[in-house]
C-alpha cells in the first residue's frame, strides 16, 4: 500500500499517542515576534536578547519572563494565544515553507508493500530464468536488485553466478539411515535438509540455529548458509518460512526489505527498527529534506539519519566514523599511557614517582622501569641524577615520544570535550522522549483534573525540549569542525551557551511536579525558548556572519 504525501514531514503520525496541535512555521508567520525575526538576522546581543540574558541569570524566573512578555509581546497577545488554540496538521519544526508547486513529492511505502514489490520482482525473474522465487531473490541480492543486469549476465555463465549467489542447483535427495540429529544427537521423527542434502538436522535445531544467526549477524542474515559447516548453500525465503519462528521470519523480511531499499536510489528505509516502512522520492536526485514516516520517525532522506541540522550529512558521517573508529581509541591510549619497557603493557601513571612496576596481578610482567625515559629502572642511580630524577630524559627517545603523545592528548582532549557534551544531550533527549511516550498522558490528565485548564501546552513543552536537545547535540558536532582560531567561534559558543541555559530552564518546567505547574509561566518559557533556538539555528545556517571559506566544509 502506498500513501502519497505532498510534504516531507507534514503527514501526521499514524501511530503516535499525541496529536500535534500545529506548525511552528505557521506560528511564526502569525506572530509579530516572528515577523521581526524573519525580517532581519540581527545580532543576538540586541535589545530584546539582553533581556533574554538577564532572564538567564536571574534567580526570579517568573519576574524576568513577565518583563519580557510585557516589552516584546504586548502587541501580539492574540498571536501568542493562537499558539495554543489552533488546529493545523503540520509539524512544529518545519523550516520556511514553500509553495505546493515547489514541494518535492514523497510517498510512504509500507512494510507489506515492500514485501509485495520484492515478491513481484522475484516472480518476474523466476518466470524468465526457470528458478524458484526464493532462488531468484538470492540472485537479485547478488546483482544488487538490478533485474536488467541479472538478465544480461545470467545466461553467460549460469553455474558461476548461481554458485556466487549461494544457489544450490543440483538437489540431492537426503537419505538418512540413522534418525539421529547431528547437532542434538536425539532421535527425531522430522528432519529438514536444503537442496545440498546435508543432515540429518532436526527442526528444533534448525530453529535454534536461525535464531542465533539473527541475534549474531543482524542484516547479514539474508546470506545465512546451510547449518553444515562446510556448505556454502544459502537458505531461501521458502526455507526461512518453514524453519524459523514467526518472529525470526519477520526479522528476516525486515533485513531483506532493508537490503532492497538500500539499493534503490529513490527509496530510503525508515531508521526505526520496529517499523519496516520506506519513503519514496518521486523527483530527481536525492534531496536532504527531513521526512516523517507513518510510525512518527523523522529522518534525513539524503543520509537516512535522524534530523541533524545544523550539521551537514557529510559532517555527520565523518563524526560517526570518528566515534566508531578504533584508531581513535588507540590514540587515546598513546596519549595517556606509556608501554612497559619489558612487555609493552600500556600503563597510565595516576600519581607517584617515576619508578613504575608492571603489576603481575593486573596482567603485567613484574618488570621495573622509568616513567620519564621509559628505560630499565636498573640503569638508574646517582649517575642519572638519583633514582627518582632522570637526567637521561632530555636526550632520550622517550622525550620525543612524550612530545608526540602530548600532541595526541591535546587532540584527544578536544574531541572528548565535544563528544561528552554531544553524548549528554543525546541521553537527555532520549529521557525526554521516554517522558513523552510513557508518562505525559498521565501528567496532562492530572493537570486537567487539578486546574480544569487545557494541558496541551505540556505536550508542546516536551516536544520543544526534545527538539532543543537534538539541536544542541548537533551544535557540538558543528563546533568540533569549526576552527578554534576563526573570529566567529567565540560568538557561536556564546549563542550555544545561552541556548543551553534557556533549554535547562524549559527542562526544569517540564519535570516539575504537576501540582506546581503555572500555565502562563510555562507558555512564556516555551515562547522564549522557541525564539532563541530558532535564532541559533538560523545564525549557524547563515554562516555566523563569516566568509564561507572559514566554515567547516560541507
Amino acid at each position: 500500500m502506498t500513501d502519497t504525501v505532498k510534504s516531507p514531514i507534514n503527514s501526521p503520525s499514524q501511530n503516535g499517542k499525541h496529536k500535534r496541535r500545529g506548525s511552528f512555521s505557521s506560528i511564526l508567520r502569525r506572530s509579530s515576534i516572528a515577523q521581526d525575526i524573519r525580517r532581519s538576522s540581527r545580532d543576538l546581543t540586541g535589545e530584546s536578547d539582553e533581556k533574554l540574558l538577564k532572564y538567564l541569570h536571574s534567580l526570579s524566573l517568573r519576574k524576568e519572563l513577565d518583563n519580557d512578555t510585557d516589552s516584546v509581546a504586548s502587541d501580539a497577545t492574540s498571536d501568542v494565544d493562537q499558539v495554543y488554540d489552533y488546529d493545523d496538521p503540520e509539524d512544529w519544526f518545519l523550516e520556511e515553507e514553500t509553495s505546493e508547486d515547489d514541494e518535492p513529492l514523497f510517498s510512504i511505502l509500507e512494510k507489506s508493500g515492500l514485501e509485495n514489490k520484492i515478491k513481484e520482482l522475484s516472480q518476474t525473474l523466476s518466470d524468465q530464468i526457470d528458478l524458484s522465487p526464493g532462488n531468484a531473490i538470492l540472485l537479485l541480492q547478488f546483482f544488487k536488485w538490478d533485474l536488467d543486469k541479472v538478465l544480461s549476465n545470467y545466461f553467460e555463465d549460469t553455474d558461476r553466478y548461481c554458485k556466487k549467489a549461494g544457489i544450490i542447483l543440483e538437489h540431492v535427495k537426503p537419505r538418512f539411515s540413522d534418525p539421529t540429529c547431528l547437532i542434538c544427537f536425539e532421535h527425531q521423527s522430522q528432519f529438514y535438509s536444503l537442496g545440498c542434502g546435508h543432515g540429518p538436522y532436526c527442526l528444533s535445531c534448525w530453529k535454534a540455529y536461525l535464531h542465533e544467526q539473527i541475534m549474531a549477524c543482524g542484516g547479514e542474515i539474508i546470506n545465512c548458509q546451510c547449518i553444515h559447516p562446510q556448505c556454502q548453500g544459502k537458505l531461501t525465503v521458502e526455507d526461512w518460512k518453514t524453519l524459523a519462528s514467526e518472529r525470526d521470519y519477520s526479522r528476516y523480511w525486515y533485513f531483506l526489505s532493508k537490503n532492497y531499499v538500500g539499493n534503490e536510489k529513490h527509496l530510503e528505509f525508515c531508521p526505526n527498527p520496529n517499523c519496516g516502512n520506506a519513503v519514496k522520492y518521486q523527483g530527481v536526485g536525492k534531496p536532504s529534506d527531513v521526512v516523517e514516516c507513518h510510525c512518527g520517525q523523522r529522518f534525513c532522506f539524503s543520509c537516512g539519519s535522524e534530523k541533524h541540522n545544523p550539521v551537514s550529512c557529510a559532517q555527520l558521517m565523518e563524526w560517526k566514523s570518528k566515534n566508531s573508529n578504533e584508531s581513535e581509541s588507540v590514540k587515546f591510549i598513546m596519549a595517556t599511557c606509556k608501554p612497559c619497557f619489558f612487555c609493552g603493557m600500556p600503563t597510565e601513571r595516576v600519581q607517584g614517582c617515576n619508578h613504575m612496576v608492571c603489576r603481575k596481578e593486573q596482567g603485567g610482567c613484574g618488570g621495573e622501569w622509568c616513567w620519564m625515559c621509559r628505560g630499565d629502572w636498573k640503569s638508574h642511580g646517582q649517575h642519572t641524577g638519583g633514582f627518582y630524577s632522570c637526567n637521561k630524559y632530555e636526550s632520550s627517545e622517550g622525550k620525543k615520544k612524550d612530545e608526540t603523545a602530548a600532541i595526541l592528548k591535546q587532540e584527544t582532549d578536544r574531541f572528548l570535550h565535544y563528544f561528552n557534551r554531544y553524548f549528554n544531550h543525546d541521553m537527555l533527549m532520549k529521557h525526554a522522549q521516554s517522558l513523552k511516550d510513557e508518562h505525559l498522558d498521565e501528567k496532562m490528565n492530572k493537570f486537567r483534573e487539578l486546574t480544569n485548564l487545557n494541558p496541551d501546552f505540556l505536550l508542546e513543552a516536551v516536544e520543544l525540549l526534545i527538539e532543543c536537545r537534538r539541536i544542541l547535540k548537533y551544535t557540538y558536532v558543528f563546533g568540533y569542525y569549526l576552527d578554534d582560531k576563526i573570529p566567529g567561534k567565540t560568538f557561536f559558543e556564546y549563542q550555544q551557551a545561552n541556548a543551553e541555559g534557556i533549554t535547562e530552564l524549559l527542562s526544569d518546567g517540564v519535570y516539575i511536579n504537576v501540582a506546581l505547574i503555572n500555565a502562563e509561566d510555562m507558555k512564556n518559557r516555551i515562547r522564549v525558548t522557541k525564539k532563541y533556538i530558532t535564532n541559533l539555528v538560523k545564525s549557524i545556517e547563515e554562516g555566523l556572519g563569516l566568509d564561507s571559506n572559514l566554515l567547516p566544509q560541507q
